[in-house]
């Protein structure tokens, strides 16, 4: 029986090509891995994406945020674990308490003025502006406008019924904050 050999030629140069070929990809998945972590792990970006995708029209829309209490269990003195249907039965029950009767109207629709502090492309950064605001105790929303095909996030503080009182508050939250804001129709 005969034995066959075979002979490969690896140089240096082929060893450095396989090298950064191998590098580059693993950079490459690395970072396409990082970018889709990032978009997953934010519950904000996840509600700004379908806000995006349902303002198709180009209509400003106010993003309602939900911050969510947690549920106290009545179990919890027993030490009991609830099951899930128990949990869900607890949670719309408290919800149906928090609700609002539907005859209350949203706190800016009434309303004829609002103070525009600032106009974000990344929701993130209006999220941060808004609680800004509100961590003073200022009403503020979240609105969606479409302009030159760019998506905008402004962030408006307040409601008031005259111009007056919106250059008022205009003047003390200027002042307060060292910059230049606009007074704004609420929608």
């Amino acid at each position: 029986m005969e034995k066959t050999y075979f002979e490969f030629k690896i140089t240096f140069l082929h060893i450095v090509i396989f090298l950064v070929a191998v590098i580059a990809i693993g950079i490459f998945l690395f970072y396409m891995g990082y970018q889709a972590g990032q978009r997953r792990g934010n519950p904000l970006t996840i509600m700004a994406n379908e806000q995006n995708q349902a303002d198709t029209a180009g209509n400003p829309e106010e993003l309602n945020i939900v911050d969510e209490k947690p549920i106290k269990s009545t179990n919890e003195s027993t030490g009991a674990k609830q099951t899930i249907p128990e949990e869900m039965k607890l949670h719309r029950a408290q919800l149906e308490k928090e609700q609002p009767p539907s005859s209350k109207k949203s706190m800016f629709s009434d309303q004829n003025y609002t103070i525009q502090v600032g106009a974000f492309a990344d929701f993130a950064n209006a999220q941060k502006c808004s609680n800004r605001f509100s961590s003073r105790g200022y009403q503020t929303a979240i609105i969606v406008e479409t302009i030159h095909q760019k998506k905008l996030h402004t962030v408006q503080v307040g409601s008031f019924v005259s111009m007056a009182d919106a250059q008022k508050e205009k003047a003390k939250l200027e002042n307060l904050e060292k910059a230049t804001f606009a007074i704004k129709k609420a929608r």
